[in-house]
């Protein structure tokens, strides 16, 4: 399974994405990652008319960006590749493989010395990165799923406290996880077409494309009615794509039939509140309708919290010999066991991490890159950004009409009034 994927090539996936950024500052990308380790299914209690046989394999996959010896931002996910053979009732065996990716944490510490959507185009890099499953499976698409909730700090401790960090609240993280999402699917798709050069920046806008990414959005709590308002970024011209380019199409909900049974098809991920529900005995014959109404109720998107699952179908290129960007020499470079991974963990989260000022943010940094570079023979990857400088914001003059607005609060009170 490690042929599967390039980990040199996802830090070059990454820097290529940050050389956008406005010219004139230098990011240094770090990989680390897991060996591939067998796990349970993402669907453990699905039910099978005939023969079944599955196997899940995971990895953990960390990119850190650092600015000037400190880190800014971070990135932890989880990819699944599922191989299963089934028998049908005329015995003839079909073989599938799967390829689902679960971004858990994304996090900023503050000290980010710049004006510009770092964090976007790192969501970005990686986003692309996934294409290079197809170079080893015969996929089509590769699932790309995340949970949004809002938290002060995920991955750097005592970063909430640095006044440099904008911390967003539950709506304004749902929305600003959308954009993000339409942008790196949009930015995936259009760098197909330049061979997965890693040097070459450019957006390859040589060639039209007509696939569309699917992607869904579900609010626990929120009313359908209201999904035309939350998911209004249709025809965003995110990365400079026009509309010969690939569009991302959005969808109200989760991606499966609402009468459907929650466990033959919603894909459960560690640490998710849909999985801990999902995991009570009483809720093995839910519907996929049920499911959305209890998670409405549940301690971590109900009780006052609002929190949005999304999921998407990337589509990825298809393999071709000149995709290989000729570093298998160095693939192994931060391959750590899962372990080893752990301890790095614990690491960044340890008492002596502390992000919340410059200075102690440095000194962090300083700490923890010295370990993770010395223990694991980590390579990191420096890109100096070469994109356009960003406006400064000008206040308008005259105060202009205040533009609609959704109003998740107001349309999660309204279904509550409308339940009792």
């Amino acid at each position: 399974m490690e042929a599967a994927r390039d980990y040199v090539a996802i830090a070059s996936d990454v820097a290529a994405s940050l050389k956008r950024l406005p010219a004139g500052h230098d990011f240094t990308v770090r990989v680390l990652h897991t060996v591939d380790y067998p796990v349970v299914s993402l669907t453990p209690r699905r039910s099978y008319s005939h023969f079944h046989a599955e196997n899940t394999f995971a990895r953990r996959i960390l990119i850190l960006v650092s600015q000037d010896d400190c880190l800014v931002a971070g990135l932890e996910a989880r990819e699944f590749t599922s191989l299963a053979l089934e028998v049908d009732g005329a015995r003839v065996p079909q073989q599938t493989i799967a390829v689902n990716a679960c971004i858990e944490k994304v996090d900023t510490s503050g000290a980010l010395r710049m004006r510009g959507p770092l964090v976007r185009m790192l969501v970005a890099g990686y986003a692309c990165s996934l294409q290079r499953y197809s170079k080893a499976l015969d996929i089509a698409s590769v699932g790309l799923h995340l949970f949004a909730r809002a938290q002060p700090e995920y991955l750097f401790a005592r970063s909430k406290e640095n006044t440099g960090k904008h911390v967003l609240g539950d709506s304004a993280l749902i929305k600003w996880w959308q954009h993000t999402l339409q942008s790196a699917l949009l930015y995936a798709m259009a760098n197909r077409s330049r061979g997965h050069s890693s040097a070459d920046d450019s957006v390859g806008t040589d060639a039209v494309i007509s696939d569309t990414a699917i992607a869904y959005c579900v609010i626990p709590g929120a009313d359908v009615k209201d999904a035309p308002v939350t998911l209004g970024i249709q025809h965003d011209s995110t990365n400079g794509c026009h509309s010969a380019l690939p569009a991302v199409d959005w969808k109200w909900g989760l991606p499966h039939p609402s009468e459907a049974r929650a466990h033959n098809c919603v894909l459960q991920f560690p640490d998710d509140p849909i999985t801990r529900l999902l995991a009570e005995t009483h809720a093995q014959n839910w519907t996929v309708a049920l499911l959305l109404e209890m998670l409405a109720v549940s301690e971590e998107c109900g009780s006052g919290h609002r929190a949005a699952y999304f999921s998407a179908a990337l589509p990825i290129a298809t393999a071709s010999p000149q995709d290989s960007p000729g570093t298998e020499e160095t693939a192994d470079q931060g391959t750590l066991s899962y372990e080893d991974y752990d301890q790095v963990l614990v690491k960044l989260f340890d008492r002596q991490m502390d992000f919340s000022t410059s200075d102690t943010a440095l000194a962090s940094s300083k700490l923890f890159v010295d370990f993770v570079d010395s223990e694991f023979d980590i390579a990191p990857l420096v890109v100096s950004t070469s994109g356009p400088a960003v406006a400064p914001n000008t206040p308008a003059t005259t105060p202009a009409a205040a533009a609609p607005v959704n109003d998740l609060s107001s349309m999660i009170r309204k279904k509550r009034r409308v339940a009792q």
